[in-house]
């Protein structure tokens, strides 16, 4: 496992939920006493309650009130619109409604109420204050209470109020929907009382209602009678008017002023159109005749104009006749006969007088248009003159209508309110509700709250789930590492190994030694470790490495436990050499009682003192085990000479493997000297010491030396209770119990 790995499994989203579901079940104990506890607290609670009871009354509210008076619909409120129902509920809900209510019932009087009733003289706190400053090195930091009294009346408007907060608060007004039905509800201590306070708050409601329309009735009928006498003054005034306006323009009434001027305008019209017809006739005529002074009679007869006079048609016939006559005898005599003279003189004879006919006629034609002209002018006269005339009967028209029209309308007026007036009078003593009750509040046989199972039910729930909970959140601001399940949780990844923790008086005061895997007591301890070996082997079968360095992140995490015992398991498979590194603070030849003047790695580098002399074998073992030797002042110089490398090469010819015991990663820098030279490092984690951000740190500081991360091993693991199914490092210890039964 290199540190590109462990970065790739940090930043995976892992949700375990059988990592949470162990951890709620290894603290089921505090838990259970938790929820206990609570559970126990809740029943007290519970039982010191006082008992409220809930008493509903229901009220049908009517939308169509009956009406005794036309007066509603004056006064009255609009019962269709839709605010009507809330309204009404907002009024159920009114301090006046309220009021009504206390005052009836003496509520006042009841401590529920009035919480200056109540006797708090004996209370603990009380009795403790009185006890305390009638000492008197107590009285000085108690100073006597110098605030003004309070007068009669401001504390009784006062305790009012309080009993007025208390009841509403105890009042509950909820309309059942898509009905005209709501639900009046008090709750109270007293059973009867609950029942009777939401019946009275009923009534108080019909009866409010009953007396504000009586009051708006009343109010109504002064106001009326007062506008009636109003009207009548404005009725007399108007009428008076109208009078005194007849008089003066001489009229009786309106009828055949404008019927009269109406026909004789009309008349008028019809006659300046029959004399402008006319006029235009004779001019047409004049103006033909004018203009023709020298044509023949038969030229002027095609005129249009005047084909139609008579004198015209009578001297074109006997023209025609005479032109015959001439025409009939030409044809017999010649021009010098006495006939043919005696016919063309006739019919000279005859142009002779058309000639005069249409000088005279023209003449005449002419008298007649200055005729028609001047009838036509007359009778424009006329028509203006009687045009202003109707003008002046038209303003006079208005006045009148303007003066009739506010007789009618005061006179109108006055006898509506007159109607109302009698109608008010004779049902003033009638009025109807505009609710009644659909159900009375009963006496509730049993308290509404509190509900004590249900109290305690939910303590039961509320207190095991807010400790689970805890455990959870305690679990996750923990930032120390405890189990192969913690490990993967917090870390994202899965350790190489456990090592459970040893639990023995021979190692309280001092530190595990080698003999600790012959023991057969520590089985578990063994296996963990020949699993440790098994996995490590494994691991390194494809590169053929040999040497292992063991380190920790900081001291006291049992690395050197881990490296000794670790030789020991891979010792009995093949010959290992245990070299220790640490050449700050050695430790392994105390581990393995040799003598502190044993000669070891120091001394081959420092002093070139012989191989064989410095390492020490274990009698019945394959392990051979090389100390740290002398104190070395330049341990990183020691390490990172040639001489150690050359060192560790000739060691891995003679040996099958070697584990290398080094100092701390995070106080110095040796274990990435050695750690360059063995190609990787084992780290070892302390169970419930070793937190997350130092591992982080750890892990840190190997990406930045490009040292690769053999495996983790979390040491000194708890072992598990009996009967419990836990992760791995439990299996372990699981299986080899068993074995060794």
């Amino acid at each position: 496992m290199n540190h590109n790995q462990f970065e790739n499994k940090e930043h995976e989203p892992l949700i375990d939920i059988g990592y949470y579901a162990h951890i709620i079940k290894s603290r089921w104990i505090s838990i259970f006493l938790f929820t206990v506890l609570c559970s126990a607290i809740s029943i007290l609670v519970a039982l010191s309650l006082t008992p409220t009871y809930k008493a509903t009354a229901t009220l049908l509210i009517e939308s169509s009130q009956k009406k005794a008076i036309s007066i509603e619909e004056i006064v009255g409120i609009d019962t269709r619109a839709k605010e009507y129902y809330q309204t009404q509920f907002e009024i159920l809900k009114s301090n006046q409604v309220a009021q009504r209510v206390i005052d009836k019932l003496d509520l006042k009087q009841y401590p529920e109420f009035n919480p200056s009733l109540k006797n708090t003289e004996n209370g603990i706190v009380d009795f403790l204050k009185k006890s305390i400053t009638s000492n008197s090195i107590f009285r000085t930091y108690f100073p006597e209470d110098n605030t003004p009294e309070i007068s009669d009346s401001v504390k009784e408007e006062k305790v009012n109020r309080g009993v007025l907060n208390i009841f509403k608060s105890k009042l509950t007004i909820s309309p059942i929907r898509n009905t005209q039905l709501v639900r009046i509800s008090f709750e109270s201590t007293s059973p009867s009382l609950s029942a009777d306070v939401a019946n009275e708050v009923a009534r108080a409601f019909i009866e409010n209602n009953l007396e504000s329309k009586l009051l708006a009735t009343k109010q109504a009928t002064s106001w009326i009678n007062t506008r009636l006498a109003e009207l009548k003054n404005k009725l007399d005034v108007s009428e008076r008017a109208l009078l005194t306006f007849l008089e003066k323009q001489e009229l009786i009434d309106d009828s055949g002023i404008i019927a009269l001027t109406s026909s004789e305008l009309a008349n008028l019209t019809d006659r300046i159109s029959e004399a402008t017809e006319r006029r235009i006739e004779t001019q047409a005529l004049y103006n033909a005749l004018k203009g023709s002074t020298n044509t023949d009679a038969t030229t002027l007869a095609s005129i249009s104009t005047i084909s139609n006079h008579p004198q015209i048609r009578d001297i074109r016939s006997a023209e025609s006749e005479a032109e015959k006559r001439v025409s009939e005898l030409a044809k017999r005599y010649g021009p010098k006969h006495d006939k043919m003279i005696q016919a063309n003189a006739q019919l000279k004879s005859i142009k002779l007088r058309a000639d005069k006919v249409i000088k005279k006629l023209v003449n005449g034609i002419g008298k007649e248009l200055d005729s028609a002209k001047q009838q036509e002018q007359l009778l424009k006269k006329e028509l203006i003159n009687k045009k202003d005339e109707f003008q002046s009967l038209s303003v006079v028209k208005r006045e009148y209508d303007a003066l009739k029209r506010e007789v009618d309308t005061n006179a109108k007026l006055y006898d509506l309110f007159l109607t109302r007036q009698k109608e008010t009078s004779a049902t003033s003593d009638f009025s109807a509700s505009n609710a009644r009750f659909s159900d009375y509040a009963l006496v509730p046989e049993s308290p509404s709250k509190p509900n004590r199972k249900m109290i305690v039910v939910l303590t039961v729930f509320f207190s095991a789930g807010f400790a689970m909970a805890l455990v959870i959140i305690i679990d996750a601001f923990n930032n120390k590492i405890s189990t192969a399940r913690d490990f993967e949780n917090k870390l994202g990844l899965l350790p190489t190994g456990t090592i459970p923790l040893v639990k023995d008086k021979k190692y309280r005061n001092k530190a595990i030694d080698y003999e600790v895997f012959n023991d057969k007591k520590y089985n578990v301890f063994h296996e963990s470790l020949d699993s440790i070996r098994t996995s490590l082997y494994l691991n390194m079968q494809t590169s053929k490495r040999k040497v292992i360095a063991i380190s920790s992140s900081v001291p006291e995490e049992g690395k050197t436990t881990a490296s000794i015992n670790l030789a020991k398991s891979f010792s009995k498979l093949e010959r290992v050499l245990l070299i220790d590194c640490d050449l700050r603070k050695p430790s392994i030849s105390r581990r393995f009682d040799l003598p502190q003047s044993q000669m070891g790695l120091a001394n081959i580098i420092l002093m070139n003192a012989p191989v064989r002399d410095c390492i020490v074998s274990i009698p019945n073992t394959k392990l051979d085990v090389l100390t740290a030797g002398m104190i070395a002042p330049n341990a990183q110089e020691l390490l990172s000479s040639k001489m150690f490398s050359n060192l560790i090469e000739r060691l891995s010819d003679k040996y099958d493997r070697i584990i290398i015991d080094t100092p701390p990663v995070l106080p110095v820098k040796d274990a990435f000297i050695i750690g360059r030279l063995t190609k990787g490092i084992v780290l070892i984690v302390k169970s419930n010491s070793t937190t997350k951000s130092v591992f982080k740190h750890s892990m840190t500081l190997f990406a930045k030396h490009e040292i690769t991360l053999d495996g983790v091993v979390l040491n000194q693991v708890v072992a598990p209770r009996k009967g419990t199914h836990t992760y791995s490092e439990y299996a372990n210890y699981a299986y080899s119990h068993e074995s060794n039964k």
